[in-house]
């Protein structure tokens, strides 16, 4: 049973087969052994107009696998009054939300349990109805998005047969129907904090049970319950996306050996049968396009290497590509000078190689780090490593900071190159930097915050992640101050780096704050942003006191250290008048912005 839970994990990037309903039922009592006397911190409302059955209890299974194991717990509404639950969903303690909408909650007359016929002039109706229903729909799920991280799911059962064509020839009316649903759909998905979900692949099962339709209102086969569970699940709780991609070059990002054969030799072209290693570049840039980082590392000369890198009918930008290791050592130690030149955790980085030596020596020094093996000119296994690069950097928005971070990066390697000058102030001052804190942006909507929040390791206070659900109810607490840093000087602009939250603490009349959440990102680091934070905060607040929530983690020593210096590392706590003795002056201009 161990193994097969943990084929179906949602974080393994494989094709699974759905769960048994046994296996659902041993995953919940499981979880409820697990978690016994634990207070539920992640409920999920399942929005339906059938009876929730099945469904309810395989998203209960795929909630209860996520780690850390927390009690799961689904709350369900009233059956047939979708959008009634939409509204009790938002008004819950739910922290999150999954949607399941059917044609009968469209229109009843596509379900089989009401009556009202199929003629002509109900089919009229039901196009006619079918845009205000589905307006309604998404103004509900809408409101829902402000509270909480929503999944929606289109139809997925087939209509009833009230088309004139043979089942094997689209019918006007299905095809209006469909048309309407992707227009719902397209302004669903405009909303932020919704994931439209990937309807089930289709198996050749059946999908409706119309007995237990007729007698219980749920529509599903067992086995389609189970798969809508999982699309549903697979959108709403998603694996922190990666960071970076290091490739090999030879026989990976080209057919060929290079420095063999030459450069004019090695191809990617279908003329030459290599077209998968296209496919694999074109798939590079995409994800350059996306803010991931690019890096290479190759047993080749670096002068040979960068030379490739240089020719221009390559199916991607190679300027995205930094930095390019090339030599004759082990490939661990040019793994970890990219690491280092990017300054992210091994775990946050992807490998791919065509030699699973290669693969294993390096995974053997990075245990965290993922390492795929390209899998030759073999074009359906690189389809499918395609696929496995999609789910493991996907993630539902994307952000100013994604475009801005490989320039940073590279703008971080500068100021290293500059010595032990880059930390001094009359280098700081002379970056003509600018630092704007924004307390306008305490609205759940703003994604990059709680990114940076859930992504960041080194300067983090406490190591705490927060579901998007409890970080719209922690920002509309009374009394919290959150603000978010952003930054740029003459290397250009980083984007938003930082994220504070804080509260009043003590009930002295906001005499102390609390410091509940703070992180900043590394490519920010030795340039004193934190400092103007905490500035910031102390003056807006007129507090004489600030209280971290501070917790030791492995990794967060540069935040231990920043503490340290300010003399908060031991008690926790940081008066207003000994931040100032310590801060002196400060080497930005500073902008704020409030409501």
């Amino acid at each position: 049973m161990a193994q097969r839970v943990r084929r179906f994990r949602l974080w393994d990037y494989e094709t699974v087969l759905p769960m048994t309903l046994n296996e659902a039922l041993v995953l919940i009592r499981t979880n409820l052994v697990q978690t016994k006397g634990i207070a539920p911190e992640r409920v999920l409302f399942l929005v339906c107009g059938f009876q929730p059955l099945h469904l309810a209890t395989f998203l209960r299974a795929c909630q209860a696998e996520r780690e850390p194991p927390s009690p799961s717990e689904v709350l369900t509404g009233l059956y047939g009054d979708i959008s009634g639950n939409l509204d009790r969903a938002a008004d819950s303690a739910a922290t999150a939300a999954a949607v399941a909408i059917e044609w009968n909650d469209i229109d009843p007359r596509l379900g089989l349990r009401a009556g009202g016929g199929w003629g002509s002039t109900a089919k009229k109706d039901i196009l006619a109805s079918a845009p205000g229903r589905l307006k309604l729909l998404a103004d509900g799920i809408g409101k829902l998005a402000k509270r909480m991280p929503v999944a929606v799911l289109g139809p997925t059962l087939p209509l009833p047969p009230i088309d004139n064509t043979v089942r094997a020839q689209a019918g006007l009316l299905q095809l209006e129907l469909q048309h309407h649903v992707a227009a719902f759909l397209l302004e669903a998905a405009g909303n932020p904090g919704v994931r439209i979900a990937q309807p089930p692949s289709a198996s050749g099962d059946p999908e409706i049970d119309p007995k237990m339709e007729l007698l219980a209102g749920f529509p599903y086969t067992v086995k389609h319950a189970a798969a809508v569970a999982q699309s549903l699940a697979s959108a709403l709780w998603q694996a922190t996306p990666r960071k970076g991609l290091i490739t090999d070059l030879d026989d990976t990002l080209w057919a060929g050996i290079v420095g063999e054969i030459g450069l004019g030799a090695v191809t990617w072209s279908h003329e030459n049968h290599a077209q998968p290693h296209g496919l694999y570049q074109q798939m590079l840039g995409h994800l350059a396009d996306c803010g991931v980082l690019l890096g290479v590392v190759s047993k080749n000369e670096q002068s040979v290497a960068q030379e490739a890198l240089a020719r221009t009918d390559l199916l991607f930008d190679a300027s995205t590509v930094f930095p390019v290791m090339a030599g004759w050592g082990a490939k661990s130690k040019a793994v970890a000078e990219v690491l280092r030149v990017w300054n992210i955790g091994a775990d946050s980085v992807v490998f791919v190689d065509d030699n699973q030596m290669e693969l294993d020596e390096v995974g053997q020094t990075f245990p965290g780090m993922t390492c795929l093996r390209y899998p030759g000119n073999d074009a359906a296994r690189v389809w499918q490593l395609l696929g496995q690069l999609r789910d493991l950097f996907g993630k539902p928005v994307l952000t100013e900071e994604d475009r801005l971070r490989r320039e940073s990066i590279r703008a971080a390697e500068v100021m290293r190159d500059s010595g032990e000058a880059a930390g001094s102030p009359e280098f700081l001052r002379g970056l003509a930097g600018t630092v704007t804190l924004d307390y306008a942006r305490g609205s759940g909507g703003d994604s990059r915050a709680l990114e940076l929040i859930n992504k960041t390791n080194q300067f983090n206070l406490n190591g705490l992640r927060v579901g998007e659900g409890d970080w719209h109810r922690l920002l509309e607490q009374p009394g919290t101050l959150a603000v978010t840093a952003s930054y740029r000087d003459k290397f250009g602009p980083l984007g938003r780096i930082g994220v504070l939250v804080a509260e009043p603490a003590g009930g002295n009349g906001g005499a102390m704050l609390r410091v509940s959440h703070w992180v900043l990102s590394c490519r920010a680091f030795s340039r004193r942003i934190e400092h103007h934070m905490l500035d910031s905060l102390l003056r807006r607040s007129g507090a004489e006191e600030i209280e971290f929530a501070f917790t030791q983690t492995e990794r967060n020593q540069p935040l231990q250290e920043f503490l340290g210096r300010i003399g908060a590392r031991e008690s926790g706590r940081l008066r207003a008048s000994h931040f100032r003795d310590v801060c002196g002056p400060l080497p930005h201009q500073m902008d704020e912005v409030t409501l």
